[in-house]
């Protein structure tokens, strides 16, 4: 018999070595990993070899521990050290495993119990890779600077992006930079090579700890199911009765797991790997999935993070945005515009870190004016009447580590304009064919009429309009249970009603006669009456579809009384007087189901052309029957995020790789391609805007810098804009890449686009060159609406406005400059006439900022 042979059967027939590992859990005050006289031991503190062997501490905080051999030896932090992964390698030769755990200071353990949820950082060995990782260092810095630091922060997996040693040794470099402590959870790109990389960096895999009453469980989503739930059930036995259970994994469990889960008292969940945010309500469990910490997100959110906080058994989940650089700008009034001597609102952008800034304003020198938040990153208040003239503001937003001060000259005179011509833009681009035009002409120079701030964030989609009355969608990227509608006076700006939803609003809201219809990400339609808000219908497109493809991602398109709702699991057109089903179809994609498309069904002359997720290519289906007519599955039409146009008997597509394709509508023939994103691949999402088409070109917002202009019948490029960068990124898998995030808009032949930066251009359409541009304060993520001779824009933080043409011209003097600011007094030091130009000035003071080295 061989000796291959008789080593198997040796290995079957003789049971593996057990060894007795023993230590002692034990208070750790000094740091440095070794008990000393005056260092007690712990008691009863759970101890686990892996995944599956579990015992308690003793009074004096011994442990004896039966294990198969060699492995991983980690203590389950209590409450009152500090938490994450306390381990260490136990070895055959070594049986005895002392566990260090580091008691909190007085300080952190008074603190509140928040921590910071991160996910999918994707960190490169060279962050000038393709799949670029990012500033890492100034991203955790950013996330942990809170008035009072978190307890801990995580990034729930995908921590790097092809689990190389370099990359594992670039994000130690990394945690180095912050003093908060570190709970890694692995994620599928960390475990190419079986978790050898992982667990050499950063050890068991599968852990818990515990603050106050709430246990957290950090587990493998790269094992099986039955593992995964397996090491749940070992775990949960040894928490006590009414703790919170909160898991923190990277991949969103099946629902089979989820349910699993739930009966072993799991209260919540934190995960990654979709690169989109998301709330899903799972029956007793509530799971939240964060998107990416550095790049953009599949779903167009910017990068970015949870803020996590536990008091008194209830949790407050915030989102922050991954800043790319502070922001502090006006909205209103902007530098150099005419303010009305009656008074006049003040509105502001801030955002600067992970903590919402206190902002003030100062009129010219005079008394500190705390501006109230909004919601997103708008603060307001109002100015008294004031004396026609040059006037100053003076804003200063102010968190624990960063101070911006900004001085916004304007002047206060009467205007009175003309009052603008009111036109409708029911829905994306302007009707169901989504072409984005209208051959009337908007002439600028544009100024604002009114500029309102609505609360929450802005952003897809755009306003829509109908008779006097703007419509625009706000969304909760936070604990994602609330969104709705805000009805605005397109001649006042004032709000006229709010419809409330469960979840956040998708892109933008159409309507059609006294209807307003509005699509939701957890799968419900909402139908109000466009003239007060109040509920007609309500229909769950999601109803028992399976968890991964019951997500809304595409808003509503309205088409001859029919609502057309494309979702993964569930393309259906509703009748728009009742919101009952006229037919409804399953596309049935067994892959990449939970991977939804931002594309609304595109109708025009009895076809509705839909992309309903990332492999199922594109379809035309009978807008009345919905019988399917013709479809494209290849790699052109493969992770379809941008709206398709149709126009003159031709559908054009944009993929996730940046190649735009033109379609005859009758029978889907391709009649050309070409890449409008050079070096694009198949996971960019480079373009998600919807293109708009006007006298025979096509326009293509990307996210690679450029808005292209494209010759419709064959493809060639006629032009191309580049944009510059904002304090935002929505980029995916690019982390500072400027480009365009907003769909353009064409009315005769001008080029409308608003940029990241919060720049509105108008250009010329014949060859790109920009013919006029205005700062509005704050980046601009959504397209304009065409109201008349005005457009509606509004901007990621939280405000609306129409420009309308101006003839007001406002001859400003010097600004005033405040020598010093007393806060929350009175000025002292008085006010001198500066020579600053009439824009703009601003003081970027990072008092607090010191990297803080982590203590370990």
């Amino acid at each position: 018999m061989g000796s291959a042979v008789l080593q198997i059967l040796w290995t079957f027939l003789v049971p593996p070595p057990h060894v007795a590992l023993q230590g002692t859990v034990f208070a750790d005050a000094n740091g440095d990993g070794v008990q000393q006289t005056s260092e007690p031991g712990v008691a009863g503190a759970v101890v686990a070899y892996e995944r599956s062997l579990f015992t308690t501490t003793d009074a004096q905080g011994h442990y004896v521990l039966e294990t198969p051999g060699a492995g991983l030896i980690w203590v389950r932090v209590p409450d009152g050290f500090r938490p994450g992964a306390v381990w260490r390698r136990a070895e055959l030769t070594s049986p005895s495993v002392d566990l260090a755990l580091m008691p909190l200071t007085a300080e952190e353990a008074a603190s509140p119990l928040t921590f910071i949820v991160a996910s999918d950082s994707h960190t490169t060995a060279d962050p000038a890779d393709k799949w670029d990782g990012g500033n890492l260092v100034d991203a955790l810095e950013q996330a942990t600077a809170l008035p009072e630091p978190p307890r801990f922060f995580t990034i729930v997996g995908d921590i790097t992006q092809s689990n190389k040693a370099e990359e594992f040794q670039r994000v130690e470099a990394a945690l180095a930079s912050v003093a908060v402590p570190w709970v890694s959870v692995a994620g599928n790109h960390d475990w190419y090579d079986g978790g050898a990389n992982y667990r050499a960096f950063f050890g068991v895999d599968n852990y818990s700890f515990d603050i106050a009453n709430v246990h957290f469980t950090a587990w493998d989503t790269n094992l099986p199911e039955a593992d995964q739930l397996a090491f749940f059930a070992a775990d949960l036995a040894r928490v006590p009765p009414g703790m919170t259970v909160i898991g923190l994994g990277h991949a969103s469990p099946s629902d089979a797991v989820a349910d699993e889960l739930a009966a072993l008292g799991v209260d919540y969940l934190f995960t990654g790997h979709w690169h989109s945010n998301r709330r899903l309500d799972r029956g007793s469990l509530t799971e939240w999935g964060t998107q990416t910490f550095i790049m953009g997100g599949i779903d167009q959110s910017p990068s970015g993070y949870r803020v996590v906080t536990i008091a008194d058994g209830d949790i407050v989940v915030a989102h922050r945005e991954r800043l790319l650089r502070p922001h502090v700008e006006a909205i209103t009034p902007r530098p150099g515009s005419c303010a009305s001597p009656a008074g006049f609102p003040i509105i502001a952008a801030a955002a600067l870190d992970a903590t919402t800034p206190e902002v003030v304003v100062r009129i010219d020198c005079g008394r500190v004016q705390p501006l109230a938040h909004t919601g997103g990153w708008s603060f307001r208040g109002d100015a008294p009447p004031l004396a026609a003239g040059p006037h100053t503001l003076t804003f200063e937003a102010m968190t624990g580590r960063t101070r911006i001060l900004r001085s916004v000259p304007f002047e206060v005179c009467p205007v009175d304009e003309p009052r603008p011509v009111i036109g409708d833009w029911p829905q994306l681009g302007g009707g169901p064919a989504h072409v984005g035009s209208r051959p009337v002409p908007i002439v600028p120079p544009l100024g604002p009429r009114w500029t309102t701030s609505v609360g929450g964030t802005l952003a897809l989609g755009s306003p829509v309009i109908a008779g006097d009355v703007v419509i625009v969608a706000s969304t909760d990227n936070g604990a994602g249970d609330q969104g709705g509608l805000v009805a605005l006076d397109l001649v006042t700006g004032a709000e006229r009603w709010r419809y409330r939803t469960p979840a956040p609003a998708v892109g933008a809201a159409a309507i059609e006669g006294d209807t307003v219809v509005v699509a939701t990400k957890n799968g419900e339609i909402h139908a109000v009456a466009l003239a007060d808000g109040q509920p007609r219908w309500r229909y769950l497109a999601a109803e028992g579809a399976p968890t991964f493809e019951a997500s809304l991602w595409a808003p509503p398109t309205i088409a001859d009384g029919l609502v057309y709702v494309a979702m993964q699991s569930n393309f259906t057109a509703l009748d728009l007087a009742t919101g009952d089903p006229v037919w409804s179809r399953d596309p049935d994609d067994p892959q990449f189901t939970w991977l939804g498309t931002l594309a609304a069904v595109a109708v025009a002359d009895g076809h509705a052309i839909a992309a309903f997720n990332r492999t199922l290519g594109l379809a035309d289906w009978s807008s009345y029957t919905g019988v399917e007519q013709w479809s494209v599955r290849d790699g052109r039409t493969e992770a379809i995020n941008a709206t398709p146009v149709i126009d003159a008997g031709m559908v054009y597509v944009v993929n996730a790789a940046g190649a735009v394709s033109a379609a005859d509508l009758a029978t889907g023939m391709i009649r050309w391609t070409v890449s409008v994103t050079p070096g694009g691949f198949e996971w960019d999402y480079a373009v998600t805007a919807t293109p708009a088409i006007a006298a025979g070109r096509l326009f293509v917002a990307t996210q690679r810098n450029d808005l292209v202009a494209l010759d419709a019948a064959t493809g060639r490029e006629l032009w191309r804009a580049p944009t510059a960068g904002g304090p935002l990124n929505f980029t995916h898998y690019r982390s500072a890449q400027p480009g365009f995030v907003a769909s353009p808009i064409v009315t005769g032949d001008i080029v409308w686009i608003g940029a990241p930066d919060g720049q509105l251009l108008a250009l010329a359409a014949e060859d790109g060159r920009t013919l006029w541009q205005t700062q509005l304060g704050a980046p601009i993520v959504s397209a304009p609406a065409a109201a008349g001779n005005a457009l509606v824009v509004a901007t990621f933080d939280g405000t609306v406005r129409l420009l309308a043409p101006t003839t007001a011209r406002p001859a400003l003097g010097p600004p005033m400059v405040c020598s010093t600011t007393s806060r929350g007094s009175p000025a002292t030091g008085g006010c001198d006439v500066g020579s600053a130009p009439s824009t703009a000035v601003a003081v970027l003071l990072v008092a607090l900022g010191l990297r803080r080295r982590r203590r370990r």
